[in-house]
């Protein structure tokens, strides 16, 4: 992202900054009258006129986890944030040895990811700011070149915009790095949620392989564990590539599928457990890392819905040139039948798991039923309201259309009692018409992506 997007706030001048100084000297003097063996005062060392912005409150906030983390437990006694145009600043009374505190600071300004923004001072009650020097520290060294940050500043051996840069680079690889764990974190969950559901009607879960003989269980644990660092690769394309268009964007996403597919079938075995996941969980990584690219996170699911949209359009291409792809039973269904799987639902902004599957799960698990249990249900009421082109390619239309009202009138009786019962019984009957709806599972997969990426706050669903 371009640097000047990061640094988006209002311009301060010199006189900004030495009044917010002297009401934070006042501000020092009156925490430390109330008690306390330690005063840490903390603020983002941020060169320019700009000292507010997004990305500054979040790397604020990251320090300040930081320091509570090392603090002695039971030692905060009072703490006072102040938000203005001049920084997010905080102070910190604490009931412990300074000199132990400012050593632990010292590490936190060494050694975290962004703790060369970090300016954290350690106050005696007596209102001495204790150095690094005072113990055999070495002093900070510059952003660029090493050299003590001091002679540096007051050379101006840099300029701003040179800072700028290289400040809005550590924030948003540091972010973004932590967005992504986070985010292949929720993929991960979703994968291993959505095969361990139990039971799920002619599909792999823990009481068999359904309708399936040429895997299991474990197939899709080897499967899961390969393709979520593909999931992280594709959240980090669509925020580094944020301003490619869509059909840009599109296109390096789908070679990374590619790769994704490659290894599945290398981990399985030659097996597809996954290959129509990959290509929606593409889509909606790329979509959620340019969102959050663009406005940090939580963002709406609506937003991301949009970009899905932009980037699957894309993708409807493929029912157009015959004969140019590999021919599939999910294309042969399109221009016969004119359904378009997973294609169009990716096209369509994944209304199937926004609008049918988040809205069913988040309601089952209100009620303090298990997550196995409303995610079973939610399978069924997908496979009620989705068509599903598995179903289609295994049983045909007529087959598929019947399956789709069977599970309409069986879902207001799966009772908290008799429901897990029901379930098992359908289960039975798919394996013996050799039924599968994997395009069912797969939006299952999806669903629970959304419930655990809103659980996470990196997505708000209303």
């Amino acid at each position: 992202m371009e640097y000047t997007k990061i640094f988006a706030g209002r311009q301060i001048t010199a006189e900004d900054i030495l009044a917010r100084r002297s009401r934070r000297a006042a501000e020092q003097k009156e925490m430390l009258r109330t008690g306390g063996k330690a005063l840490i005062s903390f603020c983002l060392n941020i060169p320019g006129d700009i000292k507010q912005f997004p990305m500054a409150e979040d790397a604020f906030g990251a320090g300040r986890e930081g320091l509570m983390a090392l603090l002695p437990p039971g030692s905060l006694l009072e703490e006072k944030l102040v938000l203005e145009d001049t920084g997010t600043e905080g102070l910190f009374l604490v009931d412990a040895d300074p000199v132990q505190i400012k050593r632990l600071t010292v590490d936190l300004e060494e050694y975290h990811p962004l703790g060369r923004l970090f300016d954290i001072d350690v106050i005696t009650p007596e209102g001495e700011i204790l150095s690094r020097r005072a113990f055999g520290l070495p002093a900070r060294k510059c952003l660029l070149c090493g050299q003590e940050a001091r002679i540096c500043g007051r050379s101006r051996a840099h300029s701003i915009e040179e800072l700028r840069r290289h400040i809005a680079g550590m924030l948003d690889d540091y972010f973004r790095r932590q967005a992504a764990d986070r985010v292949s974190s929720c993929a991960a969950r979703a994968l291993l949620y959505e095969v361990s559901a139990t039971p799920k009607p002619g599909l792999v879960d823990r009481n068999n392989s359904g309708s399936h003989r040429d895997m299991d269980y474990f197939t899709f644990l080897d499967s899961s564990s390969v393709l979520v660092y593909h999931f992280r690769e594709m959240y980090c394309m669509g925020w580094e590539q944020a301003e490619l268009p869509a059909e840009e964007l599109f296109q390096r996403l789908r070679y990374q599928g590619r790769q994704a597919e490659r290894e599945m079938f290398r981990a399985t075995g030659g097996v597809n457990t996954h290959k129509g996941l990959v290509f929606s969980m593409a889509v909606l990584c790329g979509a959620l890392g340019k969102a959050h690219a663009g406005a940090g996170h939580p963002v709406s699911l609506e937003e991301v819905r949009t970009l899905c949209r932009e980037i699957g359009e894309c993708a409807l291409q493929d029912f157009e040139q015959e004969g140019k792809i590999p021919e599939t039973a999910g294309t042969r269904i399109y221009r016969k039948l004119g359904i378009g799987g997973a294609r169009a639902e990716a096209a369509a902004g994944f209304p199937a798991a926004a609008e049918v599957g988040l809205p069913v799960l988040r309601r089952w698990c209100s009620t303090g039923m298990t997550v196995n249990d409303a995610a079973v249900r939610t399978l069924l009421s997908l496979i009620a309201e989705v068509p599903d082109t598995n179903m289609i390619h295994r049983g045909g239309l007529a087959e598929a259309e019947y399956r789709r009202e069977q599970a309409g009138k069986l879902l207001p009786k799966l009772t908290p009692e008799k429901g897990i019962g029901l379930l098992a019984d359908l289960d039975r009957e798919y394996i013996q018409k050799n039924l599968s709806p994997g395009g069912s599972a797969d939006l299952l997969a999806l669903t629970l992506f959304l419930k655990f990426l809103e659980d996470d706050r990196m997505l708000e669903c209303m």
